[in-house]
């Protein structure tokens, strides 16, 4: 197939696989900014463009992403394609042809009811369609919110948001129109809509049609819709077909519903239609009323100073961030009574948080599991419930408070205008080291979880940035990492003041660390200089509306649950199978197993960096890989080695000095957050080759800065 671009020159002909590895037709209703996009899409002046057959001229251009060739073109403006118009016979032919790879429909998100009509009409007729909501930085600041997830989840077709005029999310949609072209997502179907009352007359003209159907373009069901509703230039093209019989059926069975319904055909299909439409925004719109008040006021003029509104940014996200980890962890509210002498207070602190109740329950669970089982199930079967599957399940849900809290609060201050106020304030100091004022949101996600953090990349607007963020995200301190963090800070160090300053330190150079290594991948990477383009819509401050703050909250934790819940559950089950067998079968002593035997081969690097005996080398080694697995279980593998469930009496008898301790714990902070991560930065940045170079730069320097932790303290003890 080819498609005909004309130039000042002449005209060009452009062959499809060949000089256009994809192409994408835009579709939309008049005035919700399809040309602006089309423009910004392709970075160019469209040309007049048609196809062989067709004597109607229509605005084409060719753009490259990545290594791909795309050829995108804009067709007539229209409110549908019922070809009750020259555009609509034009726009629902071309899309019909095989030409077009996907169909990219642009709906307005500040109309969304209206303007997804015509969305829902072409999906009846392919399923090969992207729905891109444009003017979102619009729709915001007027108070409306849409949850994309639910609209993708009923429509089952992507759904990205967009502004054209501002550039917002035209890196991820160019990213879906391949994903859907090379059938990674999308349907497979096209929409089926229940038209009720229309049901009998279209399955009896769809049977009809299905038998031999002369327009193989379009599909039976589709057809027999539009015949029973009426479509002049349908009938026309099957009579030249020679299928007069299917017309004649169509209009006796259109004759005989409104006989016997009263009704107009074309009235009750476009009310069936309108009925869905309506069902699907019911859930998925939200719309805010702002009324001004003397607070939003003050804040808002508050923000704009330019040293107090950085200070009063950060002071907002760091009270927040101190309530969210005391209610999940007990951390820091337990070293401060333990300071002032209360320890039973701060041993409940930590007891009753929420991480502690997940873990005494998972522990009850499990002990209660083994004796439930005992004598009566072989035994391999009731040690891999107790100590595979039920820890898994545990260290899985004990992460999820954790990233819904602190989702729940970024969802509070984005809804509420604060946020976006917070990424301008902050976005002088991020621009030094090559990255805007969103990079703050990935960075406070990956708090909770690195996995959501590295998927907020997509929020960026240059590419270039995306790809630093991605790559730089996971030196940010997760939540399995405060564990770990925790855990080490409790067995090694004995003042509580110090262990506080151990990790705010911590903290801090997962911070320094990150910020330089988006750094570095601007200047030797992309070979840029300049900072990123930064451009926010600034809503007015406002209380935020809870069900949209559910709904970020649910779509970031569910990420999570979808991505690293399932690797680190199955992961759990591995190590316990590594740890139970050996050559021999089951094994009494993990230091027969074949975890001990893994261990044990990459046993000389810990013996090297850290001077550590054999026998620790391979406990360490072979907790460390389980930590590349799944952060958390690096000190759960200690405690299954050593035989206890108390972390600090695991770690305290592997008998490390000071200085082997902190050097590990340093290089567990930076060498990588887990497997789950590892495999969304691939899924992000679609290069094996550089997620392997980030991989190997991760690990460089956590060695790196191991080594500086061991050399530095050794001679002080």
């Amino acid at each position: 197939m080819v498609l005909q671009i004309g130039h000042k020159s002449g005209t060009k002909t452009l062959q499809k696989g060949k000089d256009c590895k994809l192409v994408v037709a835009l579709v939309g209703n008049p005035n919700v900014g399809k040309s602006t996009l089309f423009n910004t899409l392709t970075g160019k002046t469209a040309h007049v463009a048609n196809w062989p057959g067709v004597t109607v001229e229509l605005e084409a251009a060719v753009s490259r992403y990545g290594d791909k060739t795309i050829c995108f073109v804009d067709l007539p403006g229209t409110y549908g394609i019922s070809a009750s118009s020259q555009e609509e016979v034009v726009a629902r032919e071309f899309i019909v042809t095989g030409i077009p790879d996907v169909i990219l429909v642009i709906a307005d998100a500040t109309a969304p009811e209206r303007t997804l009509y015509l969305a829902l009409q072409i999906l009846e007729l392919t399923a090969r369609v992207v729905i891109a909501l444009n003017k979102m930085d619009l729709a915001h600041s007027m108070g409306i919110h849409i949850h994309v997830d639910e609209l993708e989840k009923k429509l089952g077709v992507p759904v990205v948001t967009v502004s054209a005029l501002q550039r917002l999310g035209i890196d991820e949609l160019m990213r879906t129109l391949i994903d859907v072209a090379e059938g990674r997502k999308g349907r497979k179907e096209p929409l089926r809509i229940d038209y009720g009352v229309l049901e009998p007359y279209i399955a009896e003209l769809e049977a009809h049609i299905a038998r031999d159907n002369p327009l193989k373009n379009y599909n039976p069901r589709w057809l027999a819709v539009r015949l029973i509703e009426g479509d002049p230039r349908l009938e026309e093209l099957l009579v030249k077909a020679g299928r007069g019989d299917i017309v004649e059926k169509a209009r006796e069975l259109r004759e005989h519903f409104r006989k016997s319904s009263g009704m107009n055909p074309e009235d009750a299909a476009v009310s069936a239609r309108f009925e869905y439409a309506e069902k699907l925004v019911k859930g998925a719109i939200v719309r805010v009323q702002r009324p001004e008040s003397k607070l939003a006021a003050i804040l808002e003029e508050l923000f704009q100073r330019p040293i107090l509104g950085p200070v009063l940014g950060l002071s907002l996200l760091f009270l927040a961030f101190l309530a969210i980890f005391t209610v999940n962890t007990g951390f820091p509210l337990n070293i401060i009574f333990e300071e002032l002498g209360y320890v039973d207070l701060a041993a409940m602190v930590e007891e009753y948080s929420i991480s502690g109740l997940l873990g005494s329950f998972f522990n009850w669970l499990a002990g209660a599991t083994e004796a439930a089982l005992a004598g009566r199930t072989p035994e391999w079967i009731v040690s891999l419930l107790a100590d595979g599957v039920i820890p898994g399940v545990g260290s899985v849900l004990s992460f999820l408070p954790l990233i819904m809290l602190v989702s729940a609060v970024i969802a509070m201050m984005e809804d509420s205008g604060v946020a976006p106020r917070i990424a301008m304030a902050m976005h002088g100091l991020f621009a030094r080291f090559g990255l805007s004022g969103k990079a703050l949101f990935p960075m406070l996600i990956s708090f909770g979880c690195n996995v959501p953090g590295v998927m907020a990349s997509r929020a960026a607007i240059e590419e270039e940035e995306r790809i630093e963020t991605v790559l730089a995200i996971p030196f940010i301190p997760c939540q399995a990492r405060l564990l770990v963090l925790l855990a080490f800070m409790l067995t090694f160090v004995h003042s509580p003041v110090m262990q506080a300053a151990g990790v705010l330190a911590a903290y801090l150079l997962g911070i320094l660390v990150y910020l330089l290594t988006a750094l570095l991948v601007r200047r030797l990477y992309f070979k840029r200089r300049d900072a990123p383009e930064f451009v926010i819509e600034i809503p007015p401050i406002h209380k935020p509306s809870w069900r949209v703050v559910w709904w970020i909250t649910w779509d970031y934790s569910k990420h999570f649950l979808k991505k690293a819940g399932g690797i680190i559950l199955a992961l759990s089950v591995v190590t316990w199978a590594l740890l139970s067998y050996g050559p021999g079968g089951v094994v009494g002593n993990s230091a027969e197993s074949y975890g001990a035997m893994l261990g044990k081969y990459f046993a000389p690097i810990a013996e090297t960096l850290w001077g550590m005996d054999r026998e620790t080398a391979w406990r360490v080694m072979f907790a460390v890989i389980n930590g590349f697995i799944a952060k958390e279980a690096l000190v759960e593998t200690v405690a299954l080695m050593q035989g206890t469930e108390d972390p600090v009496e695991a770690l305290q008898s592997l008998g490390l000095t000071t200085p082997q301790a902190m050097a590990l714990l340093v290089f567990v902070m930076l060498y990588l957050p887990c497997l789950a991560t590892l495999a969304v930065m691939y899924q992000e940045v679609r290069s094996a080759k550089l997620v392997l170079a980030a991989l190997a730069y991760m690990v460089s320097l956590a060695t790196v800065f191991s080594l500086a932790t061991y050399y530095v303290l050794l001679p002080l003890t």
